[in-house]
């Protein structure tokens, strides 16, 4: 930003001085000549004063009398009434003659000759000195435009490390306090106000997702206190069932502790070595039995895997979400591919269509829309784990799990 401003700058000042000193060329070099003009007619008047007596007389006169009247290298020339050469003296050898004339006595004519190189040296000293003072004239622009754009490069980057520091979570930053530049004050002013809000935002979703954590674990603990009693229930069947379903609860635990050290942190912090076969074996088998209600099926394909680390209740949570949007959304078998450090998961249903795929993963406003929230969520905790979901292909609808590799 400083060197555009500065060269910017230049420009226009390197501009002005051209179109400047355009017209200052010609009007110097006029000057000049005009100079030139004037003093070689005065000349030839004052010899035309001194001969007056021996022109009118109609004798040669002795030019010998003009050398103190005509500046050194100057000629003198008289010429009769037909133009014809009376007499002249130091006229040879004059480099490109300026001729200034002057009427004499009985039609005679009086001729000052001066070398106009003088006149060309002159201008070119004018030149050289007007050059000089323009390359001043931008080497001080380029000062002050130096100096204004550090007084504007400065808040300005102080502001954009600020907006930076913003989206990295940091609620304390601001910006520079008084610049005495009243835009970028105002910007500074509301990146504080932003600030503050979000975080006052932050702070109570915190406190509401705390809450609601505690009172969810409240009824999953009188739950689990009733299917433990279940579980010795002399009917093998129902402690069976019980004995499963106190297992789903301790997971559902580990999932809401996760999801309040997302909620509270913005990542886990508790990454691991991850068999991601077995876990989504494991919760493809807790989804069978919905499917199978509806005649569907899960076919899970195992390709060469990759070692990947990851939160073990997050990624199940995400499995959970696209099995769920491929139950309630999707038709005919889901095809669920395990490769590389990806899970691919694919149903035979409509898929997408292409005016709701920039939108799959933005929050809905209306809580029946197709796809839900759960896609949202199921993003936000893939980016917090260190991984990535996204929709591969809109028709039929294709999800990407992609993990972290082991080796990062």
């Amino acid at each position: 930003m400083r060197r555009r401003l500065v060269l910017s700058t230049i420009l226009v000042v390197t501009i002005v001085l051209v179109m400047i000193s355009v017209p200052v060329v010609f009007i110097l070099r006029e000057a000049a000549t005009n100079e030139l003009r004037a003093r070689t007619g005065q000349e030839a008047s004052a010899v035309v004063a001194a001969l007056a007596t021996p022109l009118s007389a109609g004798d040669v006169p002795d030019l010998a009398l003009t050398d103190g009247m005509v500046a050194p290298g100057d000629g003198v020339r008289i010429l009769d009434a037909d133009g014809v050469v009376i007499a002249e003296r130091n006229v040879d050898g004059i480099d490109a003659p300026f001729r200034s004339t002057a009427e004499g006595p009985s039609g005679t004519s009086v001729q000052v000759i001066a070398s106009s190189s003088d006149v060309d040296r002159r201008f070119r000293d004018q030149l050289v000195r007007l050059a000089f003072l323009a390359l001043v004239a931008v080497a001080l622009a380029a000062m002050l435009a130096f100096a204004q754009a550090r007084q504007l490069a400065t808040p300005l980057e102080r502001l954009a490390r600020a907006a930076e520091r913003l989206g990295d979570g940091d609620f304390t930053v601001s910006g520079p306090t008084s610049t005495g530049i009243a835009e970028i004050d105002a910007i500074s002013r509301a990146i504080r106000l932003s600030a503050n809000r979000v975080e006052r935002m932050l702070d109570s979703e915190r406190g509401f997702t705390a809450d609601a954590t505690h009172q969810l674990r409240t009824g999953l603990t009188g739950l689990a206190m009733r299917l433990e009693i279940l579980e010795r229930h002399p009917d093998a069947a129902v402690a069976t069932e019980a004995a499963a379903t106190l297992g789903q609860i301790h997971d559902l635990n580990t999932t809401l502790d996760e999801l309040l050290r997302v909620a509270r942190r913005g990542s886990t912090g508790e990454r691991t070595d991850l068999d991601v076969v077995t876990l989504v074996e494991d919760h493809v088998s807790d989804w069978r039995a919905q499917f199978s209600k509806k005649r569907r099926q899960i076919v899970v394909t195992i390709g060469n895997v990759q070692p990947v680390i990851g939160t073990p209740g997050l990624v199940g949570q995400i499995l959970d979400v696209l099995l769920e949007n491929a139950l309630r959304h999707g038709r005919g078998t889901v095809a669920i591919l395990v490769h590389d450090t990806s899970v691919l998961v694919e149903d035979e249903g409509a898929g997408i269509d292409e005016a709701d795929v920039a939108a799959i993963f933005d929050r809905p406003e209306d809580h029946h829309a197709a796809h839900g929230r759960g896609l949202a969520l199921a993003r936000r905790l893939a980016q917090a784990d260190g991984g990535q979901l996204e929709l591969v292909a809109p028709r039929p609808a294709q999800f990407r799990l992609s993990l972290l590799p082991a080796h990062v």
